[in-house]
């Protein structure tokens, strides 16, 4: 069955890309695209400003943006032409042309625009291009405490970081994409990446809530794209900090970066030292038949170890000859040490882990001068552990062993993609993927004294995916839609699925003062490799994590409308559906005394609500966003160990982020942010209300190429949940983390004239355990 679906999605592949490239009567894509650079009277470059491209009969055929160096480019074959270009600062110039290179061309400057600028003091927060929402990073940090790229991102509306990850209002979950392409990295690492690339390295980043099937991701997505020089330039960045959070830690690193014209070699990486701790309280009132165990227990985890990122990365892109890309990722945290200590009524217990994690990734990629994109990736990633555990119960016997564990996984992906846009403006995409991985987990003990439940597992799990796309689109003069369908076959073990992914686009944008965009998507989620696995492990002599063979992906539907008023003013009503979705969750064993961590599928969970951005000013000195989000809460599962449940509540969640422009000379900005959670719940969990309170400031100075900040999150240390179950006779408490305020000293120092350049990650999300 395998062999025979490989030769079919193979010959679909070429199939669809051979019709696609032969039904151009007029290769658009062999032919040089229209280009040029925009400068003002002072020859400096016109960024953001909308070229619109028209026949000669005035009809409509496409548009874009110029990038920060003032440049454009747009693909076409149509000649002669018209063009527009529009900028509110500028007077509207029209060039009618037959040429390819139009060279520089002037604007002048439109007295009536600069005026309505200067006074108002605010530019558009978001402009709509082919459906994506387009923020000028830059502009939307201007003078907050923001020292690199993933802070940036988690001031875009609508996005907040929750638990080292980044979430989007209205959507279930958001991809972070670069330069139009998935990453391949945790959330973690690709984090670390993103912290050491400073903002003015990243063009635009683009929200996309339904996201086309050629980017290779489904649902929600932020398309981060950094800038790419057009000169030869040496350029870099170098940062370090320091985090108290309890125990110190602290970070340094250097980005370095050459280019010329033709091509460009960069270089990232990353060192950490860090020392963690976390405090966690549990009150179990756990009933067996007749009998109830009344546990308290108070449980030390800390973790400390070094931690190393380095990327190195070379692309080669002649003008009007393709584009060829080689990068090398590697990811290190050797002898890595843990050390948790429970203390309780029911049991003492002392656990020490050691572990060495180490991940490598190659990835390739080449893109044609006529449309066609290539992509080959493969990724090594290996995680030995060695542990041990006593147990000193209160009524029972003593306990203590070895665990031997580890987790090794090999996975390689194939992508090509085909794009091709008609003279009458339709876009029509397609593609295919082939990803295989194979991962192999074991752990083994060796028990020292008495006799606990302990059982080796050593399995291994091969995955096959294949998916093959169609898509296709149109940009009216105000109107724009796109539509596609993607087929995926999946093969895990025995288990064979055949998936449809329908996704939609449509946008409406009757003035520049309203926009309003219409989204649907689906996707589909899968568990990691190790919950897969029917492997136990043990946090203390009371609480295990138990794995779940036959555990199925998750799928959702997605559904959202959103209005923009005035290019800022953000509106949005959101539906999420998604059956089988899974998580983990805690349950008292009917059994015996244990509490069980257990990631199991659930019938559904659903979301519906309504989310509003409202930016503001007062004068020159403060700046200010509010973000309000309502939702409605369903989760259901009718088979939850021996129970079920069906709950639901109403949910409202509250964001303020001002930044007070202390100073201009020098350039001091203090920024202050809050933000509240209701009540809300997961699963059998009631999650009490949470909110937290940060407050940062920042100095940059040598003419804006150093900067010096001080940040401390959690001022109250408000922002960890109290969790409780009062459910179907389970019982039980758990306490929030203490020590959460973060205190954190940054500084960062650019230097050359930055050439901007984003790394493709390696997606581990599904590793580790």
């Amino acid at each position: 069955m395998k062999t025979h679906f490989l030769k079919l999605l193979l010959f679909t592949a070429v199939t669809l890309l051979s019709t696609m490239a032969a039904a151009q009567e007029t290769p658009t894509d062999t032919v040089d695209p229209i280009c040029g650079r925009l400068i003002d009277t002072a020859s400096m470059p016109v960024a953001g400003a909308a070229v619109v491209l028209f026949d000669r009969d005035s009809t409509f055929i496409n548009v874009v943006e110029s990038d920060r160096d003032g440049r454009f480019e747009i693909h076409t074959s149509l000649r002669p032409y018209m063009l527009q270009i529009q900028h509110l600062a500028y007077e509207l110039r029209t060039v009618e042309s037959d040429r390819s290179d139009l060279g520089d061309i002037t604007l002048r400057e439109s007295a009536v625009a600069m005026n309505a600028v200067v006074v108002e003091g605010e530019r558009p927060v978001v402009m709509v291009d082919q459906g994506k929402l387009s923020y000028d990073l830059g502009r939307l940090t201007e003078g907050q405490a923001v020292n690199n790229a993933y802070e940036a991102l988690t001031r875009l509306p609508g996005v907040t970081e929750q638990s080292g990850a980044l979430t989007l209002a209205g959507a279930s979950s958001v991809t972070v994409i670069l330069n139009g392409r998935p990453s391949t990295m945790t959330a973690e690492q690709l984090a670390t990446l993103l912290k050491s690339t400073p903002v003015d390295r990243v063009e635009k980043a683009e929200v996309m809530y339904s996201t086309p099937p050629q980017y290779h991701v489904r649902g929600a997505a932020i398309n981060v794209v950094l800038r790419r020089s057009h000169h030869t330039a040496l350029s870099g960045e170098v940062h370090g900090n320091y985090t108290d959070r309890y125990y110190g830690s602290w970070d340094m690193g250097g980005n370095f970066v050459v280019s010329s014209p033709k091509w460009s070699a960069d270089v990232t990486y990353s060192a950490n030292r860090g020392k963690t701790l976390n405090l966690f309280d549990l009150r179990s009132l756990h009933n067996l038949g007749d009998e109830t165990y009344d546990i308290s227990q108070q449980e030390s985890i800390t973790g400390e170890g070094w931690s190393h990122q380095m990327r190195t990365a070379f692309e080669y892109a002649p003008k009007q000859r393709g584009r060829l890309s080689a990068a090398y990722t590697a990811s290190f945290s050797p002898d890595s040490r843990g050390l948790s200590v429970s203390n309780g009524t029911y049991v003492d217990s002392r656990s020490e882990t050691a572990a060495d994690k180490s991940l490598h990734n190659v990835a390739l990629r080449y893109t044609s001068p006529f449309g066609l994109d290539l992509g080959l990736d493969y990724t090594h990633y290996d995680n030995p552990e060695h542990s041990s555990l006593r147990n000193d119960y209160a009524e029972a016997q003593a306990t203590s062993f070895d665990i031997v564990s580890g987790q090794r996984i090999d996975r390689l992906n194939a992508t090509a993609d085909h794009a091709h846009t008609f003279e009458s403006g339709w876009q029509i995409t397609g593609g295919a993927s082939y990803s295989f991985a194979t991962s192999h987990d074991w752990q083994h003990y060796d028990v020292i004294e008495g006799s606990p439940a302990t059982h080796d597992t050593d399995s291994r799990l091969d995955e096959h995916t294949g998916n093959i796309y169609i898509g296709t689109g149109r940009q009216f003069a105000n109107i724009g839609f796109s539509a596609s369908v993607a087929g995926e076959y999946y093969r895990l073990g025995d288990f064979e699925s055949w998936s449809l992914y329908p996704q939609a686009s449509l946008n409406w944008m009757p003035s520049e003062q309203h926009i309003v965009q219409f989204n649907l998507s689906s996707d589909k989620k899968f568990p990691s490799y190790w919950e897969m696995q029917g492997a136990v492990s043990y946090i203390d002599g009371y609480s295990e994590i138990h794995g779940t063979p036959g555990l199925r992906p998750s799928r959702s539907y997605e559904a959202q409308a959103i209005y923009i008023y005035r290019q800022k003013y953000i509106f949005v009503l959101f539906w999420d559906e998604m059956p089988d979705y899974f998580v983990q969750a805690a349950w008292q064993s009917s059994e015996r005394p244990a509490l069980i961590y257990q990631t199991l599928n659930w019938n559904t969970n659903r979301q519906w609500g309504a989310n509003a951005v409202v930016p503001f000013r007062i004068g020159s000195w403060l700046d200010s966003r509010l973000t309000l989000t309502g939702l409605r809460m369903r989760q259901r599962c009718d088979h939850f160990h021996d129970m079920s449940f069906d709950r639901a509540k109403w949910v409202g969640v509250a964001r303020l982020e001002n930044t007070f422009h202390l100073s201009s000379k020098p350039d001091i900005a203090l920024e202050v942010n809050g933000f509240f959670q209701s009540a809300a719940i997961q699963g059998t969990f009631d999650v009490d209300p949470l909110g937290s309170a940060d407050a940062a400031i920042k100095w940059t100075f040598d003419r804006g190429r150093a900067t010096l900040t001080l940040r401390c999150n959690d001022l109250f240390e408000t922002s960890a949940p109290f969790t409780r179950i009062r459910y179907g006779g389970q019982w039980l408490d758990m306490g929030a983390t203490r020590y959460t305020r973060t205190t954190t000293v940054q500084f960062s120092y650019r230097f050359g004239g930055y050439k901007e350049r984003k790394h493709k990650q390696v997606d581990t999300s599904r590793f580790g355990h």
